[in-house]
């Protein structure tokens, strides 16, 4: 009985993974951000670009479904100084930080995507997963020295102005976007894609709810929360609370496929 149930199992998988192929690439192109801080006009997400790099495996286990998993490397920024509404330019507010995000998740194939000798076969696709990122939210100070902001506690957070404790500089995040990719023969595929994540903190820029009392703050910490041109009032908003922050990636994927060895099923089984 025993000996059936591995012959059927070493059935099923040599026959799908023979004709499997797995793929490994890489990836090119730009990040970027959307939140609290900078651009608050139709298309400013994508004018604060910066360049990004990754790596991709793909697992293709049925022509319209590929399991994949990734790391990315970029990073973000943003100025309120590129707002055109005039308070978000008087708070005076920025930042910068690196990204490193690793993800997992499945593309759907819209067309059957196979890879055949001296043909070219194309699809747009479907991409969502789940993502853990580190960042590390960054701006200068009033002599241009680039600062963490996380440890000073802009908001208070950490000290007696709030009962919040400082954020953690990692999150999980949800990616889903789309592509377009097309094989070229049997081993090369090339891709373009737009993957957005969906932050699961608010604290990306450092800019997340309200003013801080300054007393409970130390200098470097009063100047980074407000370095702006009104006074600090105890309560007001800084950011949006109920919203958190995005980012994404976008750019140019080069894969190149392996084909999995089959599956042979031992002697012992056979008899």
């Amino acid at each position: 009985m025993i000996k059936n149930l591995l012959f059927i199992l070493l059935l099923f998988q040599s026959g799908p993974s023979s004709a499997q192929k797995n793929e490994v690439g890489i990836f090119f192109g730009s990040s970027g951000y959307h939140g609290d801080i900078g651009r608050d006009y139709i298309g400013g997400v994508l004018s604060e670009q910066s360049a990004a790099m990754g790596f991709i495996y793909k697992i293709n286990f049925h022509k319209y479904l590929s399991f994949r998993s990734s790391i990315h490397f970029g990073s973000v920024k943003a100025d309120d100084a590129s707002a055109k509404n005039i308070e978000i330019q008087n708070r005076n507010l920025s930042f910068q930080s690196k990204i490193i995000d690793a993800s997992l998740g499945f593309e759907f194939n819209f067309y059957k995507f196979t890879a055949r000798p001296r043909r070219k076969t194309s699809t747009p696709y479907l991409y969502a997963g789940i993502s853990y990122f580190k960042f590390n939210p960054q701006a200068k100070n009033a002599t241009d020295i680039l600062v963490d902001l996380q440890s000073l506690g802009t908001e208070g957070q950490g000290s007696n102005a709030s009962n919040i404790e400082k954020y953690n500089l990692s999150s999980w995040a949800l990616p889903f976007g789309f592509g377009y990719k097309t094989n070229y023969g049997e081993k090369l595929s090339l891709g373009i894609e737009w993957i957005w994540r969906s932050a699961q903190t608010d604290y990306l820029d450092d800019v997340s709810g309200y003013y801080a009392d300054e007393n409970y703050l130390t200098s470097e910490s009063a100047e980074m929360a407000n370095p702006g041109l009104g006074e600090t009032i105890v309560g007001k908003t800084r950011g949006n609370p109920n919203n958190k922050d995005w980012y994404h990636f976008t750019g140019i994927t080069l894969s190149y496929k392996i084909r999995n060895k089959a599956v042979k099923c031992p002697k012992e089984l056979l008899q």
